[in-house]
């Protein structure tokens, strides 16, 4: 997922494009939310229900309006990097039918025979995804088989058609945009970064980056107010590369649309291209040296190229902008989809939803106005009897104040200035 070892690159070189900052500086401002990398985390942890909700209220309780993005049909050139995804899983799941086969049957098999008879278990497997006769007896001679055999289910991750269609219900009741894309989320994302539609992205994904996404949010927690801002222009900037350059640049370092050069990693592939300028040129450069880089025949760096920056032409976008767009809450609807779910949502998370939803929403309808549908506000204060938070009405109170003539922050437009060579390291 993601560019190579692409971080090593920027905080080596573009430290002064890349900050700490916290949320509140984004208020007023549309972000957009690749979905995929939520879900799989929130699956990981069995929190799918009550990680969305949090999200969204992290980002609501900073006056950001966030535009889930869901993934639809990958490329054909991806098909790779799919297969290869399919093939860990098998792998995973042969390790826990072994490992539940070791609980079940130690104390009726000796070693031995238990490593016998897993052997003959993995003769009927796909030979591509067997475990082989050292990584077998490993596995029987664990001390802790539970242990291990809950490690292994963790990282076991199937996201379902259910987790997807609940988090397009979280959003539909708290009000939230979202879109489906027509390819992958993160190259919608960096499209719609790149026109203006939205101003950052959240992700973990650095290919939005290379799609030519402006600003991209990473690290993004739910117990804190942090995130780590990457600003392109600055990075280019620093590398003092073109855009093109730093797409060939992300190309050499390994990428999922196009096979990989051996013995090529991120520092080697910023050098390639600060001499050589281009692939074409690197190529040539490499081919000298045939023992040592092997250019395999499927390195397609061309279509790779026309996937970062052409990849998803966005034909409607009226349609796409249409969508962007807060809607009016439903939280009885909320309420019961956590209550039917047997949701462990905090008590803390709930009053925050009764009390400070629908006031959340009414300070970023200040500040984008043209953004937000008419919607009826409701006494949130009286919804399902809940005590008055003394302490939380006040401080949204105020923010209601502090806001109420504001007329939107200021969009992030400087990009940071190039180090002087001297300081560079």
């Amino acid at each position: 997922m993601g560019i190579l070892n692409l971080t090593e690159i920027l905080k080596k070189h573009c430290s002064n494009a890349i900050h700490k900052r916290s949320l509140d500086n984004y208020k007023g401002q549309i972000v957009g939310v690749d979905v995929s990398i939520f879900l799989y985390k929130f699956v990981r942890n069995d929190m799918c229900l009550e990680g969305m909700i949090k999200l969204i209220l992290r980002l609501l309780k900073n006056f950001i309006l966030p535009v889930f993005i869901f993934d639809g049909k990958p490329p054909k050139e991806k098909s790779d990097v799919i297969e290869d995804r399919k093939e860990k899983r098998e792998i995973l799941e042969i390790k826990r039918e072994v490992l539940e086969k070791c609980i079940n049957e130690k104390e009726n098999k000796s070693k031995e025979e238990l490593i016998q008879s897993i052997k003959e278990v993995m003769q009927t497997k796909n030979e591509n995804v067997r475990l082989n006769d050292e990584e077998i007896v490993q596995l029987v001679e664990k001390n802790d088989h539970y242990d291990e055999l809950e490690k292994t289910k963790k990282n076991i991750i199937y996201i379902r058609s259910e987790h997807i269609e609940l988090t397009k219900n979280i959003c539909n009741f708290m009000g939230v945009p979202y879109i489906v894309s027509k390819g992958e989320a993160e190259t919608l994302l960096a499209n719609l970064s790149r026109d203006g539609i939205i101003d950052c992205i959240i992700s973990e994904d650095t290919d939005v980056l290379v799609g030519g996404g402006k600003i991209f949010l990473r690290d993004f927690m739910l117990d804190n107010n942090q995130v780590t801002e990457y600003c392109l222009q600055g990075i280019l900037d620093n590398l003092e590369f073109t855009y093109d350059q730093f797409i060939d640049m992300c190309i050499l370092c390994g990428c999922d649309y196009t096979s990989k050069v051996s013995n090529v990693g991120p520092v080697s592939a910023h050098k390639l291209i600060k001499t050589h300028i281009n692939i074409e040129n690197v190529l040539v450069e490499l081919g000298k040296k045939p023992e040592k880089y092997k250019v395999p025949d499927n390195f397609d760096y061309n279509q790779a190229r026309y996937l970062f920056k052409n990849a998803l032409v966005i034909e409607n976008i009226e349609e796409v902008i249409g969508k962007i767009k807060m809607k009016t809450p439903n939280i009885e609807g909320l309420n019961q989809l956590i209550y039917d779910s047997n949701s462990n949502l905090h008590e803390k998370y709930r009053e925050e939803i009764n009390l400070n939803l629908m006031e959340y929403i009414k300070i970023i309808k200040n500040y984008l106005p043209n953004l937000c549908q008419e919607f009826i506000y409701q006494n949130t204060n009286t919804i399902n009897n809940l005590n008055d938070n003394t302490n939380v009405q006040n401080d949204l109170s105020s923010n209601i104040s502090n806001h109420k003539h504001s007329k939107g922050t200021k969009k992030i437009t400087s990009f940071f200035t190039v180090l002087p060579k001297d300081s560079k390291k």
